[in-house]
């Protein structure tokens, strides 16, 4: 991959039209940063405005307080400490934001995940899963096709899921929460909230687990309220619905804690890990630009010693230069493989990390639900599997640009490598 760099204001404008998957990262430089195919990318900018059309996958860093609107990305989308205004058109697969400001969305056709967001949050569409966590303001969706996991808004709610909902609420600083699931829903609310309830449960069955109120009604409606009132709560299944006090999930909250420092410790090291490879990358393709350049003025330099003709020495520079660019395309296209391979075990290997820490966490709530404590001894943990280190991958790098190994041997060494450890 190639990189373009454009320089700007702190706050300049850019919109997306992106074919592959995109990130995009903010940062505290005045210049816009991408990396893609050079050939897929074009880039236009007039007065601050700049257009960022990518056929390919495109990595993108922007100033902080860049107001980002983005037309369509066909593959996976992610934004991550961006300080202005965020709007998104079309992402034909997942969406993850990271850190951002007020964000607009028209429709996802994957699953969204958002975490710290330090505005409010407005989507249409959700055709997949749809995991929300720390919004600063409201949060607004007219439609999630999957479940809904939401946690820790801090205005209004007005969503409708076509599955089922979990909601977790440590503050009421809003005015209206409102919540329709097609399936099951299950809503824990602040201890000591003020709060007029209504309750919907199609299948007729509605737990709680408030102060003064009755365990287990059979009923498809129920409404009451707690202290003056002053917040309307509206919940609506079609399934069962469930509503509690927080208190009894606070060991819950200590988990989900653990939870967000094991995700961002691995996403820290994902990054590092991308970094080093993308370094090594770059390196090999300088030593190989140098190469090359050395070897098309040795040419140079021996057609001018000798009596061709000007026209034979000019179609024999003509075809060096051409077995040059071939090469080099080549090489890039070997080294663009061998990242793409590291970048989806790295994702693979997080993957593994978050959901067995998505596992333990599900043990621990189920535990709490039971109301039990066991005192027992834990079994002697069994030795934990290596994958592969950082110093083999680069060994494997510096040997392939080296030329000791080709690009197939190398991805066999990488491949026993994974089957010794794994």
């Amino acid at each position: 991959m190639n990189q373009f760099t454009l320089p700007t204001s702190l706050a300049p404008e850019v919109t997306f039209n992106v074919t592959g998957s995109l990130q995009v990262q903010g940062w505290d430089r005045p210049e816009i940063a991408v990396r893609a195919q050079s050939e897929s990318l074009t880039v236009e900018e007039k007065d601050d405005i700049v257009e960022i059309r990518c056929q390919s996958n495109c990595a993108v860093r922007l100033p902080y307080g860049t107001n980002v609107r983005v037309s369509r990305v066909q593959g996976d989308a992610r934004f991550k400490l961006l300080e202005d205004q965020l709007t998104i058109e079309h992402v034909m697969g997942h969406l993850s934001l990271r850190s951002v400001a007020e964000t607009q969305i028209e429709q996802v056709q994957g699953d969204l995940d958002a975490k710290h967001i330090t505005g409010n949050l407005s989507v249409e569409r959700v055709f997949g899963n749809t995991y929300i966590r720390e919004v600063e303001g409201s949060c607004n969706i007219n439609e999630v096709m999957g479940n809904l996991d939401l946690r820790n808004v801090e205005n209004d709610i007005q969503i409708t899921a076509q599955g089922n909902a979990r909601l977790r609420l440590s503050t009421l600083d809003g005015s209206l929460y409102r919540v329709r699931a097609s399936g099951n829903l299950n809503c824990r609310i602040p201890d000591d909230a003020s709060a007029h309830i209504s309750l919907y449960a199609g299948s007729g069955d509605i737990s709680l687990q408030l102060p003064n109120q009755p365990r287990n009604i059979q009923s498809s409606r129920h409404e009451f309220s707690l202290a003056e009132g002053l917040v309307e709560i509206d919940l609506s299944a079609d399934g069962n619905l469930f509503l509690g006090a927080q208190n009894v999930v606070a060991s819950d909250e200590n988990l989900e804690g653990m939870e967000s420092e094991i995700d961002n410790l691995s996403e820290s090291f994902s990054q590092q890990i991308n970094q080093q490879i993308e370094s090594q990358i770059e390196t090999q393709m300088e030593a190989l630009t140098r190469q090359l350049n050395e070897q098309m003025a040795n040419i140079s330099n021996v057609l001018g010693k000798s009596w061709l003709p000007p026209e034979e020495s000019q179609r024999i520079m003509e075809r060096a230069r051409l077995d040059s660019e071939r090469a080099t395309a080549r090489a890039q296209e070997r080294m663009r493989r061998t990242q793409e391979k590291m970048e989806a075990k790295l994702e693979a290997s997080r993957r593994r990390a978050e959901l067995k820490a998505q596992a333990a966490l599900r043990r621990q709530q189920a535990a709490n639900r039971r109301g039990r404590t066991f005192e027992w001894t834990p079994p002697s943990p069994a030795p934990a599997k290596e994958t592969v280190s950082d110093e083999e991958r680069l060994l494997i790098l510096r040997m392939l640009e080296q030329k000791k190994i080709t690009l197939q041997e190398a991805e066999e060494l990488l491949a026993a490598l994974e089957g010794k450890n794994g």
